[in-house]
Order: structure tokens, then C-alpha cells, then sequence
């Protein structure tokens, strides 16, 4: 599971080493496992919750913009 952490004007949280332009709930790349699962390793009955993203590249895109969220996660995981 990767995490990402939105932006919040309350704290100082911004991506480390991150040059780019940011705004308040953008979401950064906050932890990376280390060892990746499958969609096999989520219970079956909550891969229905799961949104897909045919467009992000995980292990590479840091910052996930607010806005563009619709447009990153397209469709529900279904088999």
C-alpha cells in the first residue's frame, strides 16, 4: 500500500525534496512499501471499494493534484 498524505494548511507538510508548485489538498507520496501485494491480497468482499488509476505510476508520481483526482481514478476495480 502506498500512502499519500494531503496538504494542510495547519502544518508545514510538503514533500521532501519536492521542487514543484503545490496547493492545499494536493496529496504527496508519504510512505512506500517495500513489499508490493496483488489485488489477490485484499479481501474479496472490499476489492469492490478499490479505485483504479490507469494513468499513475506509483513507485514515480510523488504529488497527486487536489483537482485532477476524478481523472487519476476513472473507474472501480471489478475482475
Amino acid at each position: 500500500m502506498f500512502l499519500f498524505e494531503a496538504l494542510n494548511e495547519l502544518y508545514e507538510d510538503h514533500p521532501v525534496g519536492y521542487e514543484g508548485k503545490t496547493k492545499m489538498g494536493d496529496y504527496f507520496r508519504f510512505i512506500v512499501p517495500t513489499i508490493y501485494a496483488t489485488i489477490k491480497d485484499i479481501p474479496e468482499e472490499l476489492r469492490k471499494y478499490i479505485v483504479v488509476s490507469d494513468s499513475l505510476d506509483f513507485t514515480k508520481d510523488r504529488l497527486l493534484d487536489n483537482n485532477k483526482i476524478s481523472d487519476y481514478f476513472t473507474r472501480m476495480y471489478s475482475e
